[in-house]
């Protein structure tokens, strides 16, 4: 049989990211619990074949610059495949972009640490979308 992949690991899902990456979990140990019980949920997340299928589609399907619409009149846009927007949409949710300037008890004295963790975790996923969450 010619078709079949023999040299290739099966697919890293149903695990959870947090949970199997001890230097991360001990570099938390003085996070607070619901931080913790957060991080533990991204985890598990970015190992689920879900997420790991919006990854792909938001790389497989890259951005695109349209200048101008079918009259010639300018647009100046970029398209985006939905899948780039939904994994944005999880990363704002999660603070990804604002916590170190949010008022939450559960990270104070350790915000930065805990949005490195986050972004750590996030970027085993899918990198692509952690650039404007950076920057914006």
């Amino acid at each position: 049989m010619t078709d079949e992949v023999i040299n290739q690991p099966p697919p890293l899902t149903g695990g959870n990211a947090w949970r199997g990456d001890p230097l991360l979990i001990q570099l938390a140990e003085r996070f607070s619990d619901p931080v913790r019980k957060d991080l533990d949920g991204l985890g598990r997340f970015v190992m689920t074949q879900e997420a790991q299928e919006l990854a792909r589609l938001a790389n497989t399907d890259t951005p695109k610059l349209r200048t101008h619409d079918r009259q010639g009149r300018r647009l100046d846009l970029v398209e985006y495949h939905p899948a780039y927007h939904a994994l944005m949409r999880r990363s704002v949710a999660g603070g990804l972009h604002s916590s170190v300037w949010e008022n939450g008890d559960a990270e104070i004295g350790r915000r930065h640490q805990v949005r490195a963790a986050r972004f750590y975790l996030t970027a085993e996923l899918e990198t692509g979308h952690l650039c404007p969450i950076t920057m914006t």
